[in-house]
């Protein structure tokens, strides 16, 4: 579980004070600001090279657990699938 501290969270109302300066912090040393709301934790504020790099690593995990299954699944002839698919034989 991550845990919250005052440096890398922020209150909905001191970020609207300084949002430059935050989105500014936050670009500068690559580490995602948690913004509170009612001392709440409701968004993330990231970085947008490591939102990327989130995203490719999350894309790559659901591709490679993808390539898994289908390793998994009943081989069919090329053969018999063209049979089946549109009735016609190589």
């Amino acid at each position: 579980e991550r845990t919250m501290d005052s440096t890398n969270t922020i209150s909905i109302s001191d970020l609207r004070q300084k949002v430059a300066f935050v989105i500014d912090e936050v670009v500068k040393t690559k580490k995602p600001k948690i913004i509170l709301k009612r001392s709440k934790p409701k968004v993330v504020l990231l970085d947008i090279d490591y939102f990327e790099s989130l995203e490719e690593m999350l894309f790559d995990i659901t591709d490679a657990k993808e390539a898994q299954k289908a390793k998994k699944e009943a081989k069919t002839p090329f053969s018999n699938y063209l049979e089946k698919r549109w009735g016609k034989t190589l």
